[in-house]
C-alpha cells in the first residue's frame, strides 16, 4: 500500500476469524479489498464490522504469504469505471473461514494524505496496493482472484527471470512428443504423423513466440533425454545428432592428409589405405556423403588437369577412398581431403 496509508490493523472479527481457522483446519479465503472516503476521526479499529462510506470494490489479483505471520494481498485501483471522484482514504480487506460468514478483517486509513482519485473521464494508470496483514500461525490461507486485474513490470520480470517458470507445461507437451514418437514404428501411416494444427496448438500453450522463447525452453529440457549429442571441438572430426525428435539424423565431417595416390585392390576393397574413422557410429547404412580437396601449397595444376577423391567402401563406422590426380606428382602427400556424410 501508499506510504500514506496506517499499517493495516485486524479487526476483532478479523482475530476470531484467525482463532477459527487454527482450530477447526479450515482456510481463510481473502474475499474482496474495498475503498471508501470515510474519515479516522474517532474510529475504534477493533469493532468495526464495515468501511465508514465504501466507494468502491478493488479486485485481487494476488496473494502470498509475506514473512513473520504476515499476508501479503495485491489489489488493482483503477478509475476506468469510477462515475464519481472521492479521496480513497479508507482501505479494507474482507474474508471468511470456510463456507462461513464474509466479516472486515482489517482496516487502514489514510487520512488527509491520501490524494484525490478522479473519476473515469480523467483516465489514469492503475495503482497496486500490497496490503500486508496479520495472519500469525495460520497456514491455510487462500484468497478470490479477479480476472480483471494487471500483471505488473516487476511481477512479470519476476517470472521471466525464474528458470522454472514453464517447467511443468513444457515437460507436459515434451512428454506428449516423445509418446507420439515413440508411439510410431515403421508400419505406421502417415496418418499418425503429427498434424501442422497439432504443433501450433501445443506451441501456443506454451506461449512460443519466437525462436528465442523456443531455445529458452529447451534449455529445461536434457538434450541428452531426447538423444541430441554434438561435438564442434575438433575440426578434424565433428558431428550432430539431432535425436529422437529429428528421425536420429547424425552429420558429421571432418578434415586430414590426403593421403596417397594408389590404385584399390577391386577384389578387397577393404586393403584400401586411405582411410576416414567416423566420430560415431551410424546403426544404418548413409544417406550421402561428399568429399573435396584442399590442395596443399606446393601442388602444381595446369591446363586441364585435376584431381578427385572416390570413395570405395563405406560402413557404418568408417570410409575408405582413393586420391587421384593427373599427374601423380601434381597432387602433393601433405594436400588435405574434407569430408561430410549423412547418415542414421
Amino acid at each position: 500500500m501508499p506510504d500514506v496509508y496506517n499499517r493495516n490493523r485486524v479487526t476483532k472479527k478479523g482475530y476470531n476469524l484467525l482463532a477459527e481457522s487454527i482450530a477447526t483446519k479450515k482456510p481463510i479465503t481473502f474475499t474482496k479489498v474495498v475503498v471508501g472516503d470515510g474519515d479516522d476521526t474517532g474510529l475504534d479499529i477493533d469493532t468495526m464490522t464495515g468501511l465508514v462510506s465504501p466507494k468502491m470494490e478493488l479486485p485481487i489479483g494476488n496473494g502470498e504469504k509475506g514473512g513473520d505471520g504476515e499476508y501479503v494481498i495485491q489489489a488493482v485501483l483503477s478509475n476506468k469505471t469510477l462515475e464519481h471522484s472521492f479521496f480513497p482514504k479508507e482501505v479494507g480487506l474482507f474474508a471468511k473461514c470456510g463456507d462461513g460468514e464474509e466479516v472486515l478483517y482489517s482496516y487502514s486509513n489514510g487520512g488527509n494524505n491520501v490524494g484525490l482519485m478522479p473519476d473515469k473521464n480523467i483516465p489514469i494508470n492503475a495503482e497496486i496496493y500490497n496490503i500486508r496483514t496479520k495472519i500469525g500461525n495460520a497456514t491455510n490461507i487462500t484468497f478470490v482472484a479477479s480476472d480483471d486485474t494487471y500483471v505488473t513490470k516487476g511481477e512479470l520480470t519476476k517470472h521471466n527471470d525464474d528458470a522454472n517458470a514453464h517447467d511443468n507445461r513444457f515437460n507436459a507437451i515434451i512428454q506428449q512428443v516423445n509418446n507420439m514418437i515413440t508411439s510410431v514404428d515403421n508400419s505406421d501411416s502417415l496418418a499418425k504423423a503429427p498434424t501442422l494444427q497439432l504443433v501450433k496448438t501445443l506451441l501456443s500453450s506454451l506461449n512460443i513466440k519466437n525462436a528465442t522463447d523456443v531455445v529458452n525452453a529447451l534449455e529445461s529440457e536434457k538434450t541428452t533425454g531426447l538423444g541430441i549429442r554434438y561435438d564442434f571441438s575438433n575440426v578434424n572430426a565433428w558431428y550432430i545428432c539431432l535425436g529422437k525428435l529429428f528421425g536420429n539424423l547424425i552429420i558429421q565431417g571432418g578434415k586430414q592428409k590426403a593421403g596417397e595416390q594408389k590404385q584399390s585392390d577391386p577384389n578387397n576393397l577393404e586393403t584400401t589405405t586411405n582411410k576416414v574413422i567416423f566420430p560415431i557410429a551410424f546403426t544404418s547404412n548413409h544417406l550421402f556423403h561428399t568429399f573435396g580437396i584442399v590442395a596443399s601449397d606446393a601442388s602444381v595444376f595446369w591446363g586441364n588437369s585435376g584431381a578427385s577423391v572416390i570413395s570405395r567402401r563405406i560402413s557404418k563406422t568408417d570410409m575408405r577412398y582413393e586420391v587421384h590426380s593427373s599427374y601423380q606428382t601434381m597432387l602433393k602427400a601433405d594436400s588435405i581431403i574434407e569430408w561430410c556424410i549423412v547418415g542414421i
